[in-house]
């Protein structure tokens, strides 16, 4: 995809943040911190912390912001990234995700760093029993966070001086307006 049609920011670009905040004031020394994908690999050994996008839901309709070197497409969108804890803190972990997620120093910390992004609020904390490969039992919570990112997409504008040969060929073939003596 062309640069000027890049839907900004991007998930890495989200996902880099959520995982920065994390390891800044959150998860304990020690734990792993992991995109997750579906790929059939195993799971790492040891306490860790995997974060996965799960829906994007747009806020509002488009807006439009014109210059002279194009259109800015802008739509705000809510992001629900589940994050899936193991070890035997997990539900802590994600306890402490959860209260800190909506807290003004969050928000502030988001703030500075990316303007067009920022924390909504969180699903339901949840514990699950989790059975590993070789049937042992290790603790397993997740907790899904919202946050609201203003996606943007950039793309040339058409002008008068530059109008592609197909729009003149149009342009020229175009039925005639009656005119407007009768």
């Amino acid at each position: 995809m062309p640069a000027e049609f890049q839907l900004t920011p991007t998930d890495s670009t989200v996902m880099q943040m959520l995982g920065d905040w994390l390891k800044a004031e959150i998860l304990p020394e020690g734990w792993g911190l992991f995109q997750g994908q579906q790929n059939r690999l195993p799971m790492p050994s040891g306490s860790h912390l995997v974060m996965q996008p799960t829906t994007r839901r747009p806020l509002a309709t488009n807006s439009h912001g014109h210059d002279e070197e194009g259109v800015t497409i802008s739509q705000p969108v809510e992001l629900s990234i589940r994050l899936t804890a193991r070890g035997p803190e997990s539900l802590t972990v994600l306890g402490g995700v959860s209260t800190l997620w909506r807290d003004r120093r969050t928000v502030a910390w988001f703030r500075h760093r990316r303007p067009d992004m920022a924390p909504i609020d969180t699903g339901p904390l949840t514990q699950q029993d989790f059975t590993s490969a070789e049937q042992q039992y290790e603790a397993s919570a997740t907790l899904t966070l919202r946050l609201v990112i203003m996606t943007t997409l950039k793309r040339p504008a058409e002008t008068a001086t530059a109008l592609g040969m197909a729009s003149m060929v149009e342009a020229t073939l175009a039925t005639p307006l009656p005119s407007a003596d009768h």
